[in-house]
């Protein structure tokens, strides 16, 4: 599993030629320089990225109810965690990079819980989370059947998993097409991991917003 928080970065903002060249020379190590994660933070908060991430649309197609808890698996800098944070009742951000959950901390956002996580498990209490919410993150781990356990055991009943992720062909922004996923891709993955796929949201320019629920 490589969704390291280089890994996010350079999924989610650099240039296609910029992506090709570095995607398979991201950073292996939870470690981040603290001059380095400052960088990734910039990039990741990079404004434009509102333009076509539509961030408070995806919020509110979510339809997140009150007291609902929420793990966000590949938090970042904490983009989408602050944003349910207003809305939900706690919000697991959930990271392999120390650095990054360092700079969710520095928001001291009440209902929030910082969560490092271990390459092959995101580390959540088990029943314990209404929805675990991935974004540009899916494409990046390996061997996601077992991980898709390890989702499925988190759920509390009737949960969801939702994930966002960029479609798999030339796009401005994203990892090249061949290290993407296709939507038909995760959505057989999950069926065959005893999910169903319950709502599908097509308005994102470049990616899939899909929602599942185990069977």
């Amino acid at each position: 599993m490589r969704w390291q928080a280089s890994l996010l970065l350079l999924a989610l903002l650099g240039s296609a030629a910029g992506q090709q060249e570095s995607h398979g020379q991201r950073g292996q190590g939870r470690g981040q320089g603290r001059g380095q994660g400052r960088g990734l933070a910039r990039m990741l908060e990079e404004p434009g990225r509102a333009s076509w991430q539509k961030p408070d649309e995806v919020v509110a197609a979510l339809k997140i109810r009150e007291g609902e808890i929420i793990a966000d698996i590949g938090a970042g800098t904490g983009y989408f965690t602050r944003r349910f944070a207003a809305h939900a009742g706690k919000i697991y951000a959930v990271d392999v990079s120390s650095s990054l959950l360092e700079q969710i901390e520095a928001l001291k956002l009440p209902n929030v819980v910082p969560v490092l996580a271990a390459p092959d498990d995101p580390k959540l209490p088990q029943a314990g989370v209404d929805t675990i919410f991935f974004c540009d993150v899916l494409h990046h781990i390996e061997n996601r059947p077992a991980y898709y356990e390890k989702l499925r055991a988190a759920l509390k009943p009737g949960g969801r998993v939702v994930v966002i992720d960029f479609h798999k062909r030339p796009l401005p922004v994203g990892p090249p097409p061949a290290e993407k996923l296709a939507e038909e891709e995760v959505i057989e993955e999950f069926r065959k991991s005893g999910f169903r796929l319950d709502r599908q949201h097509d308005w994102l320019e470049h990616q899939y917003f899909l929602e599942f629920r185990p069977r």
